[in-house]
């Protein structure tokens, strides 16, 4: 595209993608640890396409112990830059779609952690020993000072 001078959107989109794929490999588009001289672009398809590669193996090592929603995000993140590098450009997504589709990826993250909030809040409550509604004890359950303790009546004299 550069060469031509033809630059749309949907080159605009591809380029995203490679900084999306830059992000997350932690490697640059013709990174030395990249075989030949291979473009980021194409060790990704290439490592995708062989059947033992995972999308974690993709990943930068420095993510790859973060969280599994973390990685979650990062693995759909990941589809989103797939789909900006497309071969073909009329297939690649508007640029308001990628965002978008973000912008889901993060929601969704956001609306699963509030979730697992709650759920450890609700579970880390410690149950009550006892309950003091229904404690047989003979201790009064309110003290008050209108409440004569010798006389066992209410102090209104």
């Amino acid at each position: 595209y550069g060469y031509r001078m033809k630059i749309t959107e949907k080159s605009d989109v591809y380029s995203y993608g490679v900084v999306l794929l830059e992000v997350l490999t932690g490697m640059q588009p013709t990174d030395p640890q990249l075989p030949e001289g291979m473009h980021i672009v194409n060790w990704v398809c290439q490592k995708l396409q062989k059947e033992s590669t995972n999308a974690i193996d993709i990943l930068d090592e420095g993510l790859r112990g973060l969280p599994d929603s973390q990685i979650e995000e990062m693995t759909q993140a990941l589809g989103v830059a797939l789909l900006c590098i497309n071969s073909c450009p009329e297939e690649r997504p508007a640029m308001k779609d990628v965002t978008v589709m973000l912008k889901e990826i993060m929601l969704e993250s956001e609306e699963c952690c509030a979730k697992a909030r709650m759920i450890i809040e609700h579970m880390s409550r410690a149950p009550p020993s006892h309950c003091p509604s229904f404690s047989r004890s003979s201790e009064p359950l309110i003290t008050s000072p209108m409440y004569s303790s010798g006389s066992g009546r209410l102090g209104f004299d």
